[in-house]
């Protein structure tokens, strides 16, 4: 029993730092920006989103380390790409809800 116990607190961790990711609104427009199947790297991102690259470099590591972000290496040694990852499921799920929260205050 104490195995089933240990898997569900890692479950309910993991819901919650997935949840956390998402909170923040630049992980959030990184997310919808790269949901059309782009990829792009870590300065194309913040060109497009008018941030610096450092800042973006962060929260593109935090999506990449909650899997919700895929890094695609296209030639060595140029800086990887980024797209979604195709276990990022939940994330999709999540903008939706929070898609479906936003319109309902309207």
């Amino acid at each position: 029993m104490a195995g089933s116990k240990d898997g569900g607190e890692r479950r309910n961790k993991e819901r919650h730092y997935r949840c956390a990711v998402l909170l923040h609104p630049l992980r959030n427009r990184i997310l919808r920006l790269l949901s059309r199947g782009r990829e792009l790297g870590v300065g194309e991102i913040a060109a497009e989103l008018d941030q610096e690259p450092g800042r973006i470099a962060y929260h593109v590591r935090v999506l990449f380390k909650r899997s919700a972000l895929q890094a695609v290496q296209k030639r060595r040694p140029a800086a990887p790409l980024y797209r979604w990852s195709p276990r990022a499921e939940w994330a999709r799920k999540m903008l939706g809800e929070i898609d479906e929260l936003g319109s309902e205050g309207e």
